[in-house]
């Protein structure tokens, strides 16, 4: 019947001007929602269309489960032909992808990719224990069994991708019949579709782009990105409170948090992951006022990384890590930004306290704007207002002489 189907199609498309299009999307990085929107546009576009094929040029290391799910009913229902290309070489169908490779009607790899790797895990990264454990591994198990019985291909070795996270090679794959060819560039996919629907027209290849919105939301859904956003942000917030008043750090750390917030909706997040890391900066900031010989900062630091590599190891996402070396970079660029700002803080406790108003008298200020006998200065962080026999430039040093109703009498000097 699929294959009636198939011959039935082709005789269809011979009356459209879309016949011999294949149209191709590039699904590079995470699965998550912002691609099951993509591939749903896509593959829409290519049934309106009446296109001959639609290619999922596949390389990802995982995603969340229940859009790979999303994604996988989309292509068993389309009237239209789907293969997925697992490329460039060297390409990688991990743990989701694995699902999607094999729910194509023609399941592709190239030369040095692989595929597997598909067994669910916890929100640490490790095996499900107790009965949370069979209930992920048999919903899984049962998933991907009914994807292979549906395509024909090798259900017991698509089951231990799942059970024994199984990892095949392009060869591998092809041998157990996990996919049907390895090719290596389009034109020979092109070439294999040619051969395998037979059109009235050579096939020819129609690139389906992603919008700038769908670009944002990829970008945005990238785990090492959304790591980097979210301490930024708590980094700026951080020093609008050590340096109040300009708003720069604020604006810049609300911006940052609010990105974070949008990958959020793409990508599930382990509050595990977040509280973790921040106890590892109240860590740090702590070992400016605690002598602890570094203890605190090692903590501090081991914290940070832990809670950015399980940030989104959730159950029902597979293979969406950050990598170990943003996680080696981070923890060093952390350490040192709380240890400069703990030298500030630590020269505002040396500095001699203001009790009033007399205080100030004798302090060195600069000037902000002149005009006659009267200005602005800038004087430990505040601006007041002063006045002097003489006229200054701005940006000129000034000596308080004495204060009187909240203004400076100043000097040269």
């Amino acid at each position: 019947m699929k294959h009636l189907a198939k011959i039935l199609f082709i005789l269809l498309i011979s009356f459209n001007a879309y016949a011999g299009t294949v149209y191709f999307a590039t699904v590079d990085g995470v699965i998550t929602s912002a691609t099951h929107k993509f591939v749903q546009n896509g593959l829409q576009k290519a049934i309106n269309d009446n296109a001959t094929a639609f290619v999922i040029k596949l390389d990802t290391p995982g995603g969340v489960l229940e859009d790979t799910r999303l994604i996988v009913q989309e292509i068993l229902e389309s009237p239209v032909p789907v293969v997925v290309f697992v490329a460039p070489q060297g390409a990688h169908a991990g743990s989701a992808g694995a699902f999607i490779t094999l729910a194509a009607d023609y399941a592709v790899m190239s030369d040095g990719s692989n595929i597997g790797a598909a067994h669910p895990v916890d929100m640490t990264g490790a095996d499900i224990k107790g009965d949370m454990r069979d209930k992920a591994t048999n919903d899984a198990v049962s998933f991907m069994q009914s994807i292979a019985e549906k395509r024909g291909r090798n259900v017991e070795q698509a089951i231990l991708m799942v059970t024994e996270s199984d990892s095949l090679t392009a060869t591998e794959a092809l041998e157990a019949n996990i996919i049907d060819h390895i090719l290596n560039t389009d034109d020979e996919l092109l070439s294999m579709l040619n051969d395998a629907l037979k059109p009235a027209t050579p096939l020819v290849k129609q690139e389906i782009a992603p919008t700038m919105l769908e670009k944002i939301s990829f970008t945005l859904s990238d785990p090492n990105l959304m790591v980097l956003l979210f301490l930024l942000g708590i980094f700026m917030i951080f020093l609008e409170i050590k340096a109040p008043g300009t708003f720069v750090f604020a604006a810049i750390g609300i911006v940052s948090l609010l990105l974070f917030m949008i990958g959020a909706n793409f990508i599930p997040i382990n509050m595990l992951g977040v509280l973790l890391i921040l106890c590892g900066i109240a860590l740090l900031i702590a070992e400016i006022f605690i002598t602890s010989f570094g203890l605190l900062s090692i903590a501090g630091i081991a914290a940070i990384a832990g809670g950015s590599r399980l940030l989104f190891d959730t159950v029902g996402s597979q293979g969406v890590a950050v990598s170990i070396w943003l996680l080696v970079l981070l923890s060093a660029m952390t350490a040192g930004l709380i240890m400069a700002v703990g030298r500030l803080v630590v020269r505002d406790f040396r500095r001699k306290p203001v009790g009033g108003m007399n205080d100030i008298v004798g302090e060195h200020a600069t000037v902000m704007q002149w005009s006659g006998t009267s200005g602005k200065v800038y004087l430990n962080g505040e601006i007041w207002s002063a006045v002097s026999d003489t006229e200054y430039q701005k940006d000129e040093q000034v000596t308080v002489t004495s204060s009187e109703n909240m203004t400076l009498t100043v000097k040269r000097g």
